[in-house]
């Protein structure tokens, strides 16, 4: 009876990991709530001190409430206090133990434990703690389930638009698939029902170990040529593991816990969207027309849940060559939907301010990087 409880264990831990769901995608019950509490933000606009950047890069705030820029080509970390002066560099492209290999960072992410990870475009991970170098490895990939939408060999990251995160030590990735055999374009309604979003990695065992996030809600099975250049998804995790999912062009958003099972659904349609996309049936048709259809129709671009505050931002492309939308949800109820400067996104919360990312001014004859901050009045 032992021996067989124990093949009994061993079997549901062996299907409990990178499997596949032949149902699809799944949610709960969409409950969209509106309570307008907010009609306008107070943006402080802080122009950092000036450093030498590629202006290519992504920032984080660090576990001593300072704010870093990590510039994506020169693999440098510079850190700014929350006024934007700058403070010191770190890392940067070499062979010492406070330098880094990678060639260039295609993501990163800031560990519970203060350890700061790159990832690299050929699946390396380069681990520091205290901005030494304490890991690194390429990954092992052990997702390789006999079909082919199970297998996360058949899946790229998406590097346009990477979202990283972390949770005990699991890193996750938004990823597609263009493989011959799988791809939206060429297999479009076997690809909205099994395709995966998210993939998970251990940093521990160096290897994946999950593929989540399967298929694609409703809303993509009307027209889904349309939705071919956005077919992504932006998402993020909370400190007890649940995730928040966004789909490109959908206005839902969808919450599941660690396991991946169902929670909740709500959101309102953002405000001044350009939904009238491009219907799309070849490769040619997509590349010539990618950058457009990206820069000028509306779409979902980046959701952030603030842990210590417990509201949820979702940023979004508004049908302006100005400005994009912000919509502040709390308790599930949209309590705001805003205007808000281009590309801007909600980074984190240092009291009493809320903090987005940092930006490239990129104006002629100033390449200055800036960043927001903003109050929120007890709701």
């Amino acid at each position: 009876m032992k021996t067989l409880n124990t093949t009994v264990c061993l079997f549901l831990l062996a299907i409990s990991s990178c499997t596949t769901n032949e149902s699809g995608f799944k949610s709960a019950i969409v409950e969209s709530k509106e309570q307008i509490k907010i009609n306008n933000l107070k943006l402080e606009c802080i122009k950092l001190d000036s450093i030498n950047t590629s202006s290519f890069g992504e920032s984080l705030i660090l576990p001593d409430n300072n704010i870093a820029f990590i510039d994506k080509h020169f693999c440098r970390v510079s850190v700014f206090d929350t006024i934007g002066r700058f403070h010191q560099n770190y890392l940067g492209l070499g062979g010492a133990p406070n330098e880094t290999q990678i060639g260039k960072i295609a993501a990163q992410t800031l560990l519970s434990d203060g350890r700061l990870v790159f990832f690299g475009y050929n699946l390396n991970f380069h681990i520091f703690k205290n901005f030494i170098n304490d890991k690194i490895f390429i990954l092992k990939r052990t997702c390789t389930d006999h079909s082919i939408d199970g297998n996360s060999e058949t899946y790229t990251n998406q590097y346009t638009d990477m979202v990283c995160r972390n949770y005990k030590n699991k890193i996750y990735f938004n990823i597609y698939s263009e493989h011959p055999k799988f791809n939206y374009l060429e297999h479009t309604d076997k690809y909205l029902k099994k395709c995966y979003h998210l993939w998970e990695i251990d940093i521990d065992k160096q290897e994946d170990t999950r593929l989540l996030a399967k298929g694609y809600p409703e809303s993509y099975s009307k027209d889904p040529k349309k939705h071919i250049i956005f077919m992504g998804i932006c998402y993020d995790i909370d400190h007890e593991g649940n995730f928040y999912v966004c789909y490109d062009t959908d206005p839902y958003i969808y919450v599941y816990d660690n396991n991946f099972i169902p929670e909740k659904t709500f959101g309102i349609k953002g405000k001044g969207m350009n939904t009238d996309y491009l219907y799309i049936d070849n490769y040619k048709e997509c590349r010539k027309n990618f950058r457009s259809e990206r820069n000028n129709k509306g779409y979902y671009y980046w959701i952030e849940y603030i842990d210590e505050t417990k509201l949820l931002f979702r940023s979004y492309k508004k049908n302006s060559k100005s400005e994009d939308g912000l919509q502040i949800y709390k308790d599930n109820v949209l309590i705001a939907d805003i205007k808000v400067p281009k590309s801007f996104r909600v980074m984190g919360y240092i009291a009493p301010y809320y903090y987005s990312y940092i930006i490239p001014l990129l104006e002629e004859n100033d390449d200055s990087l800036i960043m927001y901050r903003f109050k929120i009045n007890e709701l």
